[in-house]
């Protein structure tokens, strides 16, 4: 199991840090931003170093079941000997190696917990690559958002422009008002405002995406195909309660099985009850088998072969009751990670629920938002024409632009609300893309 992991650890983390060919292409679209953003993040850089360390942490673990072996050396001259001093040095070297052979299973579970340690580093890399790629999405949006944005403010601006052109032509002739046509220009200022406003905000939003990606300067985006989504629309808007609590159903059971957050609770339960093991064992002697050689030189004996010993030694504690604490602190620790455990899982739960409703919403919103546009941009035709042949004031003309700019809007933030939607399933579920969501729709 822990090679399964690793090997699955270090794929994903090459794939995380190959090149992004679409850079040098001038273009990126999502899946290229989520990749440079994987590549660029600290935070993921972070959690493979605690992973590391970690896996690192279980190895010097293990080792600590291996003998214990050390090595000594010392050099002796005896100045008080008839002899020469020549004939009076020594030396000797001590080999001594020990190995416990009981200790309750201490050891054993202490490794295994370990090992558990290793399994929890790994699901935190995988919670901070899905949490980098929810942030890739937000900030890709983000920049498709007020792009759009953009095109709508100057949309606004042009018809505001318009207006203001038949409205100075109908003042230079006499048949307006000057206040309606101070009204047109001023609106017209207005507007234009509104699209340096949204201008700035574009650039600070591809400016954000910029830093995410790790990007000195972000090439054009591509932009999102909304016809490609016509079909999941539908399917969303279709749903009626019985097949909506199917879908938060379904996404659960993803959840469960790949949510890196429930894997974590489980992990830190089994790694508490492992706890529960090594607590045990306080109860139980620790058994240690010894081995000493020695050897040594003399300037007149030569070398010789010291005394050889094998030794049996054994602890065990008597205070038991101490014992008892630590294996009722641990049980207490078992049953606070189950309860967080539950806890995570109830809220999960809710939060899918939730974010479920919400992309449903924003999949209705879409439909009825683009038909009130259309309706919009209908009736602005039709007062548009009137407004120029008289049959229509200023005023019925500037509510009219509102009515469609509002409209506008209201779709723009309905589309962006749905895809914001998927990408917060698709990261309460645990995954990197949003295949497996679409194909749980009923």
């Amino acid at each position: 199991m822990k090679v399964s992991i690793r090997v699955l650890l270090s794929a994903m983390l090459v794939v995380s840090f190959l090149p992004v060919s679409v850079v040098a292409q001038g273009s990126l679209d999502l899946a290229s931003v989520r990749t440079q953003a994987l590549a660029a993040s600290a935070s993921l850089r972070k959690a493979v170093l605690a992973y590391d360390s970690a896996a690192l942490a279980e190895k010097a673990q293990s080792y600590k079941l291996l003998p214990s072996i050390s090595t000594s050396a010392g050099s002796s001259l005896d100045y008080t000997g008839a002899g020469s001093l020549t004939d009076s040095l020594g030396a000797t070297v001590k080999l001594s190696a020990t190995q416990t052979i009981y200790d309750g299973g201490k050891q054993v579970a202490l490794v295994r917990s370990g090992g558990v340690a290793v399994r929890v580093a790994a699901e935190a890399v995988r919670a901070a690559r899905v949490a980098v790629v929810g942030q890739a999405d937000a900030a890709f949006y983000d920049v498709q958002k007020a792009a759009a944005s953009v095109d709508a403010a100057q949309a606004d601006l042009d018809a505001a422009t318009l207006r203001l052109g038949i409205a100075k032509a109908k003042a230079e002739v006499g048949i307006m008002a000057e206040s309606d046509y101070l009204q047109a220009e001023a609106e017209s200022a207005a507007n234009q405002t509104l699209l340096t406003k949204a201008q700035k905000a574009l650039a600070s939003a591809r400016a954000r995406l910029a830093s995410l990606t790790g990007l000195s300067a972000l090439p054009e985006l591509k932009p999102v195909d909304f016809s490609g989504y016509q079909g999941l629309l539908a399917r969303l808007s279709g749903l009626d309660d019985t097949a909506t609590n199917a879908f938060s159903k379904a996404l659960f059971a993803l959840a469960a099985a790949g949510n890196p957050a429930l894997a974590s609770y489980a992990l830190e339960t089994e790694k508490a009850t492992i706890a529960v093991e090594a607590a045990k064992s306080a109860y139980a002697p620790t058994l240690a088998v010894g081995l000493s050689q020695s050897v040594g030189w003399g300037a007149v004996d030569g070398f010789y072969t010291g005394a050889g010993t094998v030794t049996l030694s054994g602890t065990l504690s008597l205070d038991p009751w101490n014992a008892a604490n630590g294996v009722a602190s641990a049980r207490v620790a078992v049953e606070s990670a189950a309860l967080d455990g539950q806890d995570g899982a109830r809220s999960l739960s809710l939060d899918i629920d939730v974010a479920v409703n919400g992309l449903e919403s924003a999949a209705r919103s879409i439909g009825s938002s683009a038909k009130a546009l259309e309706y919009a941009n209908s009736g602005y035709q039709r007062t548009l024409e009137k407004f120029r042949l008289s049959a229509a004031s200023a005023s019925d003309l500037s509510a009219s632009e509102a009515l469609v700019s509002a409209d506008r809007n209201a779709l723009i933030a309905a589309r962006y609300d749905f895809l914001s939607s998927l990408s917060e399933l698709r990261g309460l579920v645990g995954l990197e893309s949003e295949d497996r969501i679409i194909s749980s729709i009923p």
